[in-house]
């Protein structure tokens, strides 16, 4: 028997232009509602690959990893489905980066678990 979970948009859809400079920090939050924001879609359609940070509040600039210095998270690029993470409840901050010369935008959507 196999579990399932099934996610839902608990906020609005924010979209987030990257360069070569980690962007500034962007809140990301649930609707005003009583919906629990637990996790985050996070789309990277662009060709260019990213790597993001998310903290509470103010999230530190986003690194690109390379042998020897981690990152939080790296996105693909071409991404077709949505990578779902764990963040902070309810409201986060995220920073993004991409490779010298590269841009792209990605699209961050708090989501609830509804199962």
């Amino acid at each position: 028997m196999s579990n399932t979970v099934v996610l839902r948009p608990v906020g609005q859809t924010v979209a987030i232009g990257l360069t070569s400079t980690s962007s500034t920090a962007v809140t990301v939050k649930a609707n005003k509602t009583n919906d629990q924001c637990n996790y985050a879609a996070f789309l990277n359609p662009g060709s260019k690959g990213c790597s993001v940070a998310i903290a509470p509040s103010s999230a530190p600039a986003a690194v690109i990893p390379v042998a020897g210095t981690p990152a939080d998270f790296y996105l693909p690029p071409l991404m077709t489905q949505p990578i779902v993470l764990a963040v902070p409840a309810n409201q986060f901050s995220v920073t993004g980066i991409c490779a010298t010369l590269e841009t792209t935008t990605i699209y961050v959507t708090p989501v609830g678990d509804q199962s």
